[in-house]
């Protein structure tokens, strides 16, 4: 009897962590990823945009600035 309620417990929390890794820590994670990737795509586009602005002043100044 007591080996029947040791497997019947040790299938819940087998059931139950599942169901957690389901319901809460995969929604979590696929967050995480998102938001991620979001970050990043948006830190490469101000760095781009940032080098092509130097290059543009860089241009300007030797054009018109000249001393």
């Amino acid at each position: 009897m007591n080996e029947f309620y040791l497997l019947q417990a040790s299938r819940s929390n087998e059931k139950y962590l599942e169901l957690l890794d389901d319901h809460l820590y995969s929604p979590i994670q696929k967050a995480n990823t998102y938001m991620s990737a979001l970050v990043s795509k948006r830190g490469d586009m101000l760095i781009q945009m940032e080098s092509r602005v130097n290059r543009t002043l860089r241009r300007i100044k030797k054009r018109y600035l000249k001393f």
